[in-house]
């Protein structure tokens, strides 16, 4: 049964995948291009402002009644001749349109998001130009994607451990009291799925290899936490590693220190020692000296 825990999940999260992979990558540079201009311009403009609104032409407008409205246009906000502080940005946004509805194809595309409104999700691509997160922002991104998947599986683990709990109850209830399930007072031993369990009148017991019990109850599995998600447990870990590396340090430092005084109480005992026998050899050096005499 524990090797089909994650069947549901992977299924799911594939699934999921699939949807959103050609989402994600259905649009490309020149459509994150049309974006950004309609994000500018509607800035500037107002949300109802769009291509052929800025240059004052109807959608339908030909290549030269665009490039005519481009010209007027631009000499109005031309920044030499324009004092506004925008006047730069509004030059080059109106560059960059007019570029866009010159070309059949990229004015094409502009048509259909002008018809059917710009995506809210632009793509994986579109949001790392645009915003460009660091090696920090990515890892911590990472951190919270796995994390947030994790909790996930622990969840479907959860419930899949309810499930086999239940199973197994069952199944060994109903090979020890038969299929009607009436209820003996009796102590019996049954194998399911090459697992022994002894069935009693209350509890279902699962029986190891060692011969310990332990009852079986779906209520005594445990809920997942956030405490069991990876990083935290790789944090716990590291820390208690720390720690162990600094009380084994500590504890070397003391041995250290407690050799020390046990060589320098050695050394103090021999100098006492050695000015004995000296001074006894002094003393008798002045007795020989006065016998000689």
């Amino acid at each position: 049964m524990s090797k089909y825990r994650l069947i549901p999940f992977c299924a799911i999260f594939i699934l999921l995948i699939l949807i959103i992979l050609p989402i994600a990558q259905a649009w490309d540079s020149a459509d994150h291009e049309i974006f950004d201009l309609v994000d500018q311009l509607t800035s500037f403009e107002g949300d109802d402002a769009t291509f052929y609104s800025l240059l004052g032409v109807e959608p339908a407008a030909t290549e030269k009644e665009i490039g005519r409205a481009y010209r007027k246009l631009s000499l109005a906000l031309h920044p030499d001749k324009n004092p506004d502080e925008h006047s730069k940005e509004m030059f080059a946004l109106l560059g960059s349109i007019t570029t866009i509805l010159r070309n059949s194809e990229s004015r094409e595309r502009y048509n259909f998001f002008l018809k059917n409104g710009v995506p809210k999700w632009r793509g994986t691509g579109w949001y790392y130009n645009r915003y460009r997160p660091g090696l920090p922002g990515v890892v911590v991104g990472l951190l919270i994607l796995s994390s947030f998947l994790h909790y996930i599986v622990m969840w479907v683990n959860f419930y899949q451990e309810k499930k086999r709990v239940r199973y197994f109850i069952q199944e060994a209830r109903e090979i020890a009291w038969g299929k009607r399930m009436k209820k003996q007072n009796t102590r019996k031993r049954v194998c399911v799925n090459e697992k022994q369990f002894i069935v009693d009148s209350d509890n279902v017991l699962f029986l190891t290899d060692e011969g310990e019990e332990f009852v079986l109850d779906e209520d005594e599995v445990s809920k997942p936490s956030f405490g069991e998600l990876f990083p935290i447990l790789i944090s716990k870990s590291i820390l208690s590693k720390f720690k162990a590396a600094i009380g084994l340090e500590k504890k070397r430092n003391l041995n250290m220190k407690e050799s020390g005084d046990d060589q320098e109480s050695f050394s103090s005992d021999d100098e006492r020692s050695e000015a004995g026998d000296n001074q006894r050899s002094q003393t008798r050096r002045r007795k020989l000296g006065r016998k000689s005499k």
